[in-house]
């Protein structure tokens, strides 16, 4: 039985206009995908990753934080987790800096529609590495069977599976909510 549902970040609940902006694929590895994984662990500073994105782009860096902040949330997956969240235990699970991601979930409210919200750099961990799905199923106190995770990356997805859980590729919000939906059906069923 699906006692919880854990959502990412970037690419799901929100656009991800960082790999537009540095023009390199996010599923094939590259220069900006070591500074993501750098950043998101915590490794370096926010402000150090911006300048490096700057440099890197030959941008300036406010031409990098306007990128970030023309992302946009997709609010009818917000309504929608706000009412799963009254049925299942809810988390956010995100690759991300604290120091960009925290005062985000703050203004637009995210933080309500969910039990838990990991950041990467604040465990030291990034998807997929299984520790940091483990983590999220912990603090959710459910069992990886229990649980379904929802990402756009294949690599993260197949990396929530090797721990257990149910697991869906998000391409957009009416196939993530069929297949969701599906599962959710035939867990009720156990």
């Amino acid at each position: 039985m699906i006692k919880a549902i854990i959502f990412d970040f970037f690419g799901v609940i929100c656009s991800d206009e960082y790999w537009r902006f540095v023009k390199e694929d996010k599923f094939e590895k590259g220069k900006f995908h070591q500074l993501a994984d750098d950043v998101n662990l915590g490794t370096f500073s926010w402000e150090y990753f911006l300048q490096r994105v700057a440099d890197e782009t030959g941008q300036n860096v406010s031409a990098v934080e306007k990128m970030y902040n023309s992302e946009r949330i997709n609010p009818e997956l917000v309504a929608y987790i706000d009412k799963l969240h009254e049925k299942y235990k809810t988390a956010l699970l995100t690759n991300a800096h604290a120091s960009f991601i925290k005062p985000l979930i703050e203004r637009t409210g995210l933080k309500k529609v969910f039990d838990e919200v990991v950041i990467s750099s604040e465990v030291g961990i990034i998807k997929p590495d299984p520790r940091i799905y483990e983590y999220v199923l912990k603090l959710l106190n459910v069992h990886a069977e229990e649980a379904v995770f929802i990402d756009d990356s294949p690599p993260r997805v197949e990396g929530a599976k090797t721990t257990g859980m149910q697991a869906i590729l998000y391409q957009d919000f009416n196939q993530m909510k069929s297949d969701l939906e599906r599962l959710l059906v035939a867990g009720s069923d156990d």
